[in-house]
């Protein structure tokens, strides 16, 4: 038995899929440029934004933290000498509290030391914040007094102790 054929037809001998043209509305470049144009307003505006933001911030910091001057300001004419720079911003010093200190070396020796008889803490008072600043602080440990040193590790003010000695 053979297979049932077909004559050929002349333009399409094997049959082909119908192929549709896809239709598009071709605008041109002009949408492009639209949506370009809206994007790079977007991002000028946000940028405003953003420089008026840390200005303000800037701005409030120094008004937080005027500038200190002593005595009366002269005429730049009137004055003799040269005037001395003055700071724009004095940062404030950042001090231990005492009692915070004392609590922290005693918990430090019983946590992470061992050590349980510890008492009279004695830490010095009015401790600034300065990097890597070292001082001493008395401890009892049982009946006997010792000497521990407290190290500043960071800006914060967070500190290392050192074994009693």
């Amino acid at each position: 038995m053979t297979a049932p054929t077909r004559p050929p037809r002349a333009p399409q001998p094997y049959p082909v899929a119908e192929h549709r043209e896809v239709e598009t509305t071709d605008g041109g470049w002009l949408p492009v440029l639209v949506a370009a144009l809206v994007g790079a307003v977007a991002i000028a505006i946000a940028g405003v934004i953003a420089g008026l933001v840390i200005v303000n911030i800037r701005e409030s910091a120094v008004a937080d933290n005027p500038a200190r001057t002593t005595g009366a300001s002269a005429p730049l004419a009137q004055t003799s000498s040269p005037a001395a720079p003055v700071r724009a911003v004095d940062l404030p010093t950042k001090q231990l509290d005492q009692a915070d200190l004392q609590r922290g070396v005693q918990l430090v020796l019983i946590d992470s030391y061992g050590i349980d008889d510890v008492r009279d803490v004695r830490c010095p008072a009015g401790q600034t914040v300065v990097l890597g600043a070292t001082f001493e602080c008395l401890v009892k440990v049982g009946s006997t007094q010792k000497s521990v040193s407290v190290t500043i590790t960071d800006s914060d003010g967070a500190y290392e102790v050192g074994r009693p000695h």
